[in-house]
């Protein structure tokens, strides 16, 4: 099974989310710094995609959850921010400590505020979809998205229930196999 996320512990995520951060703060090379910056973005997207299709497959029979429009937002997202890096366009700017857009471009970065959010909003109500078996309500769906948003500290509450989804279904496919053999489930 392909379920790396599902099974990494929050430590591996942490450090795998950081030390692209990390590094960024170290350089002295402008340019670097944004790359390095754009590698901790798409990092942290990586993560939220990988998560979101992993708890769609878990739990496929959750209604109102659109994967598609999500990976639409993150694939936006990822290409503003690289747009913004490769051409350090002076009227479109977005980096990691501050976003800029004037003119035509002041558009496109509503858009791109909204679709921010969202890449943290979607993962977050999924994975509280997926616990629980319904929808979560307004305080829930916030819940999971500040955990996602300040994922330096969130990691550390996603990660462990991620895993326990993860053994669960672990679970039911081994009881599943065993059906009508003389093995015991421990």
């Amino acid at each position: 099974m392909n379920d790396v996320v599902l099974r990494a512990k929050h430590w591996q995520v942490f450090m795998f989310l950081l030390v692209p951060h990390f590094l960024s703060w170290y350089t002295e090379d402008g340019f670097l710094s944004g790359i390095l910056g754009f590698l901790c973005a798409f990092c942290l997207i990586t993560w939220l995609i990988l998560q979101s299709n992993e708890l769609m497959r878990l739990r496929p029979e959750q209604d109102g959850y659109n994967m598609n429009w999500f990976l639409v937002d993150a694939f936006l997202m990822l290409s503003a921010y690289g747009y913004s890096t490769a051409t350090e366009d002076p009227h479109f700017h977005i980096s990691g400590t501050n976003w800029h857009a004037d003119g035509v471009g002041g558009f496109v970065f509503l858009y791109v505020v909204f679709a921010y959010l969202h890449i943290h909003w979607f993962p977050g109500s999924l994975l509280y979809a997926s616990q629980t078996g319904r929808r979560p309500d307004a305080a829930q769906a916030v819940k999971g998205f500040l955990l996602c948003f300040f994922w330096p500290i969130g990691v550390w509450f996603i990660q462990p229930r991620l895993n326990k989804l993860w053994e669960e279904k672990q679970w039911e496919e081994r009881a599943v196999r065993q059906i009508g053999t003389d093995e015991k489930v421990l």
